[in-house]
């Protein structure tokens, strides 16, 4: 019984290793679609196969699309904390009472009468320090505050006010209206702005002035 037991099984084993090895020998190899006329052919053959893939495909696309968003969105705002960090400190070299201004309702009474361009210089300028700095002086001149500039910063205006009459001012045609930059307001002294006031005023009124 044991001889006839040992024969049977030998033959079984056999047998399983002839199947095994007919399985795979006749198993076509795999080979994954490379050309757009390969894939179209995938996707007509295994439809349904086709759309997990593209379903797993499209799913790991997005994610990494968020991961790249926030990054960038996190690097966009440190950039603009930098810029606005910056501009302050530029600012505030310029007017050290800037603090006491901005918490002082005489200011923003004030900011509310003038031409949206100079309100613009305010509430929507969190970058420019030469335009911020200008809006402080209008607001000084206007209540009599005296200029708390600081003597570098000083010299540094004045110098690029007296730069900018002698290259800009001469040369316009006395006939021609002439268009103001808002940098070139921002430039100047608090001497050259009380000599071009006038002028400044109307250019504000006939929309003169340019960014």
């Amino acid at each position: 019984m044991k001889r006839h037991y040992d024969s049977k099984l030998n033959e079984f084993k056999s047998r399983e290793q002839e199947l095994l090895e007919e399985a795979t020998s006749n198993r076509a190899e795999y080979k994954a679609p490379k050309s757009p006329e390969e894939l179209e052919e995938f996707k007509n053959n295994y439809p349904d196969v086709y759309e997990v893939v593209e379903t797993v495909a499209h799913l790991q696309s997005e994610t990494k699309a968020k991961v790249l968003e926030e990054r960038l969105s996190k690097l966009q705002e440190r950039e603009n904390q930098l810029v606005r960090q910056d501009a302050e400190k530029r600012l505030m070299d310029r007017h050290p009472d800037f603090e006491d201004i901005r918490n002082s309702d005489d200011f923003h009474g004030w900011a509310k009468e003038q031409p949206k361009s100079i309100q613009d210089w305010i509430y929507s300028n969190a970058s420019d320090a030469d335009l911020a700095s200008r809006a402080l002086d209008l607001f000084k001149k206007d209540f009599n505050i005296q200029p708390t500039e600081t003597k570098s910063s000083s010299k540094k205006t004045r110098k690029s006010a007296a730069d900018m009459v002698s290259t800009k001012t001469k040369s316009i045609d006395p006939n021609q209206q002439k268009v103001w930059s808002e940098k070139e307001i921002a430039a100047m002294s608090i001497a050259e702005f009380d000599k071009y006031e006038s002028e400044i005023s109307e250019a504000m009124q006939y929309g003169r002035i340019v960014k």
